[in-house]
C-alpha cells in the first residue's frame, strides 16, 4: 500500500494500560510503520487484547490483524496476493478456527503501555463491533 499510513489501535481488552477504544496514529511513513512494527513485534503477535488495522487513504487499502491472529485485507486484492505470494504463501482452502485461547500476558503489559504512549494517538469509543 502506498504511505502515507494510518494505523488503528482498537484495545478491547486493556489491563491497565488504558482506556478500552480505538486508538489513530497520526500519518506515517513506511519508515514510521516499520519502526513501530519492528519495536512492537513480540507484543503484536502474542498478546489479544486488541485488533489493528492498518491503513492507506492514498490506496483505499486496509489490512486488519484481528485477535484471532488472521488477516483481513480490503482494496486492492490483487498486489495483495501478489505480495503474498512473493512471501511464500499459496492458495488454498480455510480449515476452521482451532480451539485456541486469547491470551492478555501480565509480562506484555510494560509494552502495552509503552505501545500508548509511542505516538499521540486520537481516541475514540469503542464500536459495538469491537466488543467481545
Amino acid at each position: 500500500m502506498a504511505e502515507p499510513y494510518t494505523l488503528l489501535y482498537v484495545l478491547h481488552t486493556p489491563r491497565g494500560e488504558g482506556e478500552p477504544g480505538r486508538y489513530q496514529s497520526p500519518e506515517l511513513s513506511a519508515v514510521d510503520f516499520q519502526s513501530f512494527m519492528s519495536r512492537f513485534a513480540s507484543f503484536l503477535s502474542s498478546d489479544a487484547r486488541f485488533d489493528i488495522w492498518a491503513h492507506s487513504r492514498i490506496d483505499h487499502g486496509t489490512v486488519v490483524w484481528d485477535r484471532h491472529n488472521e488477516l483481513f485485507a480490503y482494496g486492492r486484492l490483487d498486489r495483495f496476493v501478489s505480495e503474498m505470494k512473493a512471501l511464500g504463501f499459496e492458495r488454498g482452502e480455510i480449515e476452521g478456527s482451532a480451539p485456541h485461547a486469547h491470551n492478555y500476558w501480565p509480562e506484555l503489559d510494560m509494552d502495552a503501555t509503552a505501545l500508548l504512549s509511542y505516538w499521540s494517538w486520537s481516541h475514540s469509543p469503542l464500536q459495538a463491533e469491537d466488543e467481545q
